[in-house]
């Protein structure tokens, strides 16, 4: 089990709200919003199931993973132009720039082709990382690499990683993400768990 204490890294939540770029769900913050006619709607359509597990960037800030990313999580865009990619294992990034108009419904279809460049671990030379994390809609980083979501990795799943020293890091907005380093040897395996803290956007890094 990892255990975790706190180290500042990434400035407050609050930012994030006052940036000209911000892309506003409808939770808590969003829908203090939702009436307002100068926000943009974005409803974002997978091509196929395999696109409903992409995740989701818009100007550079992580939003979720798109399926979930509708109803009370819809996104909200201020006017103007916004850069929105999308990034799933396997699969070719897919990043474009859209323009929103005020109080405008847009849609956007989703399409991700296979990266033939991928090399996947040797299993016979990785180990199992168990992911128990709350939420469990939370993205998972691995080296800087966007692995997919918690609940593709818990239970007896597992994300299998290569042997070596590896960074996860476990984000999701509106809550402190959870950095940490595990030393992978092959066939062992490991379990990471923790509960994202709300709040400002500080790191819980391992000991």
């Amino acid at each position: 089990m990892v255990t975790a204490r706190k180290s500042a890294l990434f400035a407050a939540l609050g930012a994030l709200a006052a940036s000209a770029v911000v892309a506003v769900m409808a939770t808590s913050m969003g829908q203090a919003w939702a009436g307002n006619e100068i926000l943009g709607e974005l409803a974002l359509k997978p091509a196929t199931s395999v696109e409903r597990d992409a995740g989701v960037w818009i100007d550079g800030q992580y939003l979720g993973y798109l399926k979930e990313l509708k109803g009370k999580r819809k996104v909200l865009l201020l006017p103007g132009e916004h850069r929105i990619a999308f990034r799933l294992s396997g699969y070719k990034d897919v990043e474009s720039t859209i323009s929103m108009e005020p109080g405008e419904k847009k849609t956007y279809r989703v399409t991700m082709l296979e990266d033939p460049s991928v090399v996947y671990p040797d299993l016979s030379d990785s180990g199992q990382v168990q992911i128990d994390v709350e939420p469990q809609r939370a993205a998972v980083f691995v080296d800087g690499n966007y692995a997919g979501h918690v609940d593709e990795f818990n239970g007896r799943k597992g994300l299998w990683v290569s042997a070596g020293k590896h960074e996860f890091e476990i984000r999701l907005p509106g809550y402190q993400p959870f950095i940490t380093e595990i030393v992978v040897n092959k066939g062992q395996r490991y379990r990471l768990e923790t509960e994202l803290t709300r709040g400002a956007e500080e790191v819980e890094e391992a000991e």
